[in-house]
């Protein structure tokens, strides 16, 4: 374990009041828009005005999405201070500014489901107050905790660039992905916002590869696990009920590779 750092006088910012409600705010958010689509897709479906043809991807949407509340709630319980935090930030960020043009597009371009002017405000609003605390960015030093060493560095790269082409793809060319993956690709929205879900855990991914050590991204990859976590199942779920196309076992395979790995360098960094 790296020496700690001496911390300077002055208060760390995530353990304000202001600082703390936007975790929570964060995790309420995350719970609705994560859980519902993983345990009832048809319902949720309905209820945003879609018409749920690619329950996988509604479904790894969720398992995203899921994925976020896992820093907050954490970060809640362990008391985490903003170093811990900022790489999560990142990927928030990166969710948020995605999901809100995604959400602009898909509003200009015809779209007129209530969900979208709702995330549209909601993204703004996160955006701002993401951009806020990255901009703010005060607190005293804190230890980085152990190096990333090289089989640490190659399983967050690979995870990263996955992240990376099943963020951007869906992101920007839905069409193309529903047809290169064996989806229907109706609901281009859901695709979309699905998209900059995974996006976030690549911004996150690059940041955590240029970190000083593990510490600062361990809060950061237990999202990324959970993500995994959640999206095998699903996915392997849509295998064993014939269902999925071509995305579910790619999905499945790696997703399970990705969680055994990401869980093995948090057990033995986490020390």
């Amino acid at each position: 374990m790296s020496a700690r750092f001496a911390t300077r006088t002055g208060a760390d910012q995530a353990h304000t009041a202001p600082f703390r409600l936007t975790l929570i705010a964060q995790a309420a958010a995350g719970l609705v828009f994560g859980i519902a689509p993983l345990l009832v897709v048809t319902a949720y479906a309905s209820a945003i005005g879609f018409s749920a043809t690619d329950p996988l991807v509604y479904r790894l949407g969720g398992a995203a999405t899921a994925g976020y509340v896992t820093v907050p709630l954490f970060a809640l319980l362990w008391r985490s201070g903003w170093r811990q935090l900022r790489i999560p930030a990142i990927a928030t960020l990166t969710f948020t500014v995605t999901a809100f043009l995604a959400s602009v597009w898909e509003y200009t371009t015809g779209a007129r489901q209530p969900i979208i002017p709702f995330v549209i405000v909601a993204g703004a609003l996160f955006s701002v107050v993401a951009a806020y605390w990255l901009l703010r960015d005060d607190a005293p030093p804190d230890d980085p905790g152990h190096q990333l060493d090289m089989p640490a560095r190659v399983v967050l790269a690979l995870a990263t660039l996955s992240a990376g082409v099943f963020g951007v793809l869906p992101l920007v060319a839905p069409s193309l992905f529903a047809s290169l993956f064996g989806q229907v690709g109706t609901d281009s929205w859901v695709f979309r916002v699905a998209g900059a879900g995974c996006l976030g855990y690549a911004t996150a991914g690059i940041a955590s590869l240029v970190a000083g050590g593990y510490r600062l991204m361990r809060l950061q990859n237990l999202a990324a696990i959970t993500f995994n976590v959640l999206g095998a199942v699903s996915a392997w779920y849509a295998v064993a009920t014939g269902g999925g196309g071509l995305l579910a076992p790619v999905v499945a395979v790696a997703a399970t590779f990705f969680s055994v790995a990401l869980l093995w360098v948090d057990r033995r960094l986490a020390i």
